[in-house]
């Protein structure tokens, strides 16, 4: 990290979507429309609002203090993830966790993406549902939400495990997310911006992108891998049903009393695959958001698991994500479409892997002690808790 400030106080980095932030929040001051192009700014007004107090910084002087807000966001989430729903010898091996996902998020930091900062939102929420910190975790989806708005699936998923102790503060959060940006602009004014802010979102026909800037997802290999021609709506009704089968999965869970941990870890795991797989918009930073998962999937597997198919389908998987990020920084200026696949299929491999971990009782070893009460009185999840 400090070899990554030095290098962005000598100018030596690429901030082009760290300049759309700062670029959005002058605009906020002046009242000025944040959404002129579907491609341009495509956060919600208040990320807008949230940068308005660096609007009139160098770039330099701004990006400072933002990457190491993303770095300390990514590396909290995923310490407070690893310390709450691992086992403990998982949680053993936490510093060589942390030096993996090095490499996948050093590309984000550099550029000033926000998906570090995303990506601890949703570890942290993750965590605090574990500790059963509901306003928390609320919060952070809320947070998340207004960064991109998919994250909100996840908030969704964690509703299907605990819908009366998440559910309504979840959506308190993000009503008083959605009213802030009005105690900082006039209100006409936030109100055009969140019209145009909805109209550019919806307007936003990604499958039409050139391939050079296509989402790297399911319909990367569907349409420019496989060459399959069909219409858009009916990938976005596959988008919808693998959403609502692991919304399924996770209520079939619950009922057949898995252990709270087993329950998160399913949330992370195929919450991350469907919004970097199968989202709305899915560009090579955004895998940053699959990372994490897929580095602790693979170390569970061998502290933990005994089998060799499940160990080979996690050092594929994050191999492959790394094979990816090798190569998209050697061809920076050339990336041919064996390149930009390799991301996606790592997704199709990683959702393969965790499909044999998560719905093979014999990874899962459940204990005696009673799970964790909500203020409702009832077992978090009406489930056990898991070893470790």
């Amino acid at each position: 990290m400090a070899v990554l400030v030095i290098r962005t106080a000598g100018g030596y980095h690429r901030s082009g979507p760290f300049k759309d932030l700062l670029e959005a929040g002058l605009d906020w001051t002046q009242g000025e429309a944040l959404y002129t192009e579907v491609r341009g700014f495509v956060y919600s007004p208040l990320v807008a609002a949230a940068f308005a107090p660096l609007a009139h910084c160098r770039v330099t002087t701004a990006l400072i203090p933002y990457q190491l807000l993303n770095a300390a966001a990514l590396l909290g989430g995923f310490v407070a993830l690893l310390s709450t729903i691992f086992p403990r010898s998982v949680r053993m091996y936490a510093g060589f966790a942390a030096l993996l996902l090095i490499p996948f998020a050093e590309g984000n930091l550099d550029t000033g993406q926000s998906n570090p900062l995303l990506a601890g939102l949703i570890m942290g929420s993750l965590a605090a549902v574990r500790r059963e910190r509901w306003w928390l975790a609320a919060a952070l989806v809320a947070l998340a939400t207004a960064l991109k708005i998919y994250p909100l699936a996840i908030g969704l998923l964690i509703c299907v495990v605990a819908l009366r102790p998440f559910g309504w503060r979840l959506l308190v959060a993000l009503l008083l997310a959605a009213a802030a940006p009005f105690l900082f602009q006039h209100w006409p004014y936030v109100s055009s911006q969140y019209h145009a802010w909805i109209l550019t979102r919806t307007t936003d026909n990604r499958s039409i992108y050139p391939i050079e800037i296509a989402s790297l997802d399911a319909w990367f290999l569907l349409h420019w891998v496989g060459h399959l021609e069909f219409p858009r709506f009916l990938y976005t009704l596959f988008q919808i049903a693998c959403g609502g089968a692991i919304a399924l999965l996770c209520a079939w869970g619950k009922w057949k009393r898995w252990g709270i941990n087993r329950l998160l870890i399913t949330i992370l795991c195929l919450g991350s695959i469907w919004m970097t797989l199968l989202g709305p918009a899915t560009e090579a930073h955004t895998y940053l958001l699959l990372t994490p998962a897929v580095i602790l999937g693979l170390i569970w597997s061998f502290v933990e698991g005994n089998s060799i198919w499940l160990k080979t389908g996690m050092s594929a998987a994050f191999m492959l994500q790394l094979f990816a990020v090798a190569g998209r920084s050697l061809m920076f200026h050339y990336s041919p479409i064996w390149i930009l696949a390799i991301q996606p299929v790592s997704a199709v491999v990683f959702l393969a892997a965790c499909l044999c971990w998560l719905l093979n009782d014999a990874c899962w070893p459940v204990n005696q002690n009673p799970a964790p009460i909500t203020e409702h009185g009832e077992p978090f999840g009406d489930c056990a808790d898991d070893v470790g």
